[in-house]
Formats: C-alpha cells, sequence, structure tokens
C-alpha cells in the first residue's frame, strides 16, 4: 500500500466520517469515527490482501478504487460480483472524477463482470461525476437508528424463534412480499426469478445461523406469516450496537405485525443491554419507514447504491 494513499486517507478522515454505519453516533467526533471504524478497518483489510487498490491518474489528480471479490455472492450468481468499497480524491472537480470513473468501467470492469458502489449523500461530487458513466441508481437507502432501548415499553406479543422446520414457509412470504425496490429486484443485472430466489436464500441462510435470531409470530393453529431477522448487539466504541438484517410480513390476514415482530425484538435486544438498533430501508418503503419512526427511530443518514456491469 501506497504512503500517498495512507496519507490521503488521513487527509481527508473527518469528511470520511460519513462512510462509517455509525456516524449517528452524536457524542463522538467526526474524526475519531472516521478513524476507528472507516479508516482502520480499511487500511488492515488492504494490508491482509483482501481488497485491491488501482490508482487512476486524470490532470494529475490521482483517484484511489479500493475494491473486493464477493466470493459468496460471485459463487451464487455465477458470475463476478466486486463491491467497490471507496472511491478517494482529493479534488472538487467533477468532470475530472468522471474521466476516472470511465478509465475505471472500461479497463478493470470486464464483461460479465458486476460492480456497486455504496455512495453517501454528501458526496456530491462523486454523485455528479457518477452521470454519464456505465454506472447506474439501483437503490437510495434511509438508514436509521433507535437509542434508549432500556427504557423502551409497549404491549408484548407471541412471537418464537424460528427454526428450520419454518424455513419454506418463510421463503414463501419473502418472495410473496417482495419489495421490487430492493437493490438487487431493482438492478437489470439480475432477474427478477435470481432476485426472488436470491431472497429465498437469504432468509434460509439467517434462519441457519446468518442472523442470530429471527422471530416470527407464535398464534395457534396459524402458520408464521412473517418474520424480523436481526444480530445481536456488537461493541463498537464502547456502544452496544445491533442491527436488523431482514423483514417480511403478510399483512392481508393479520395487521401491523411488522410493528409487533419489531417490539418483540427491542425487547430480546434491551435483555442484552443494547444501547442501539440499526436498520437500513428503502426511500421508497413507507410502510417500513413508518413502523421504524413509531417505534422510535431515528435516521441517521442517507446513502445511494450504484452498480456497473453484469452479465
Amino acid at each position: 500500500m501506497s504512503v500517498q494513499l495512507r496519507t490521503l486517507l488521513y487527509k481527508r478522515i473527518n469528511e470520511l466520517s460519513v462512510y462509517s454505519p455509525f456516524s449517528f453516533l452524536q457524542e463522538k467526533d467526526p474524526e475519531v469515527i472516521s478513524g476507528e471504524t472507516v479508516i482502520k478497518p480499511l487500511l488492515h483489510d488492504i494490508n491482509e490482501g483482501l481488497y485491491r487498490v488501482e490508482a487512476i491518474v486524470i490532470n494529475k489528480e490521482t483517484h484511489y478504487f479500493i475494491f473486493k471479490n464477493l466470493k459468496w455472492d460471485s459463487d451464487y450468481f455465477k458470475f463476478s460480483i466486486n463491491r467497490i468499497e471507496l472511491i478517494l480524491f482529493n479534488h472538487q472537480d467533477p468532470m475530472v472524477l468522471n474521466k476516472a470513473l470511465t478509465v475505471f468501467t472500461n479497463t478493470f470492469i470486464k464483461p460479465g463482470e458486476y460492480f456497486f458502489i455504496t455512495v453517501p449523500c454528501e458526496e456530491i461530487v462523486l454523485i455528479q461525476a457518477l452521470a454519464n458513466t456505465r454506472f447506474r441508481l439501483v437503490e437510495t437507502r434511509l438508514n436509521y437508528y433507535l437509542s434508549g432501548l432500556e427504557n423502551y415499553e409497549a404491549q408484548r406479543f407471541q412471537v418464537r424463534k424460528a427454526v428450520q422446520a419454518d424455513i419454506i414457509i418463510l421463503k414463501n412470504i419473502a418472495v410473496r412480499m417482495r419489495n421490487k425496490y430492493d437493490r438487487v429486484h431493482a438492478d437489470p443485472a439480475f432477474t427478477s426469478e435470481e432476485a426472488d430466489t436470491y431472497l429465498g436464500t437469504f432468509v434460509e441462510e439467517s434462519v441457519k445461523g446468518f442472523a442470530d435470531m429471527v422471530l416470527i409470530p407464535d398464534m395457534k393453529g396459524i402458520e408464521p406469516f412473517g418474520f424480523l431477522a436481526v444480530n445481536n448487539p456488537k461493541k463498537v466504541m464502547g456502544k452496544n450496537i445491533a442491527k436488523l438484517v431482514l423483514a417480511a410480513v403478510d399483512n392481508s390476514q393479520y395487521k401491523d405485525w411488522l410493528f409487533k415482530l419489531l417490539s418483540e425484538v427491542i425487547y430480546e435486544l434491551k435483555e442484552q443491554s443494547t444501547d442501539f438498533l440499526t436498520t437500513i430501508t428503502q426511500a421508497s418503503n413507507r410502510r417500513a419507514i413508518r413502523t421504524w419512526e413509531k417505534a422510535g427511530f431515528k435516521m441517521g443518514c442517507t446513502t445511494h447504491v450504484f452498480s456497473c456491469g453484469g452479465r
């Protein structure tokens, strides 16, 4: 790894805090958030060879593209899936950056390969530069967080943890209640059938252990009609932070069960001394947004997902 890359990362340390999933920690200095949750992990993974770094110079300005191949996703979809973690530069000219992006897509993205990147809404220059390239906007995400779980009080509801015997039912719910605006369903690189199958596999793996907990309604004589998957809290800069993973609920017969499942998840996490619970949804998912806000979530940040390529 070049000294120039490390130097530029620390030169932009304050600005890069918007790339942190923990930027909502307002009591923490942005420089600390950026250093601890963005720069240090990124430098570690680069040194471990987990990321590839390519430098593209346009008009004497160096642009670093930091990306990795996602092996599980590539094996699953049977074509190369790659995530760009960061595009690092030190200027404010979208036209220069646009040229660098064009060089990258023409040089490093081979036919049939797929690349995507999540861009904070604050990165105006990058967002403007992505226009008129091969990248396309596929999802706008709202990132929410809930604090004060220790004080949460609400009516209790009958739920239980999903087991492997529930998988087929839950997979069918996920497909039936598909969200056409999520990243995979909205991206033309994937067919609707592929996106549905991927979602079903995601649910299956969540029950098998990818998620720490999957809660479902527990109503006597009625098979499950929804689920909410969550990861238990992990310590981040002294705070216990948990994350919602995936949800789908069929409200055609029984109403408001996304909130009921969420409420019971909060109670479960309360027992684990959770400080914050985070979640992501599409800006178009008004039902989910209303549910998060009903439970007391606040919006932390907005991000855009762009992708390029595919079969």
